[in-house]
């Protein structure tokens, strides 16, 4: 009898964080968390194929998603002091619960037209 044992998973490899930058999103100083989400073909718990491998950067400050242009990933990955700028970013998840104040920068919610805070436009 033979057995074979196979499987295909999700992988989600943390790789650094990037600091000091401006949030595209919120306008918040913020670093941005990089991560490397693949899947890949186990046979017995031995990873053997990748594929759909992605790069992504999260901002601390309003947790927007993007996806980060492939190359520089990849040369993120070997040196964690590879410069990550805006054009190399795609907002994958751009919508937030909330707004935050240009005055005061608080976390206001999305149907306020006006701080509650400061008083301030949205």
């Amino acid at each position: 009898m033979f057995f074979l044992a196979l499987g295909i998973q999700d992988k989600d490899k943390e790789l650094g964080s990037y600091n000091n930058i401006v949030c595209p999103s919120c306008g918040r100083l913020a670093r941005y968390d990089i991560h490397k989400v693949y899947r890949y073909l186990h046979v017995f718990f031995i990873p053997t194929i990748r594929w759909n491998q992605r790069y992504l950067a999260r901002t601390s400050c309003c947790g927007s998603l993007f996806e980060l242009d492939p190359e520089v990933g990849r040369e993120f990955e070997r040196n964690p002091n590879t410069d990550v700028r805006a054009e190399n970013l795609r907002p994958i998840y751009g919508s937030m619960p909330y707004k935050y104040c240009p005055n005061c920068k608080a976390e206001v919610p999305v149907e306020y037209s006006f701080c509650p805070y400061c008083g301030g436009r949205l």
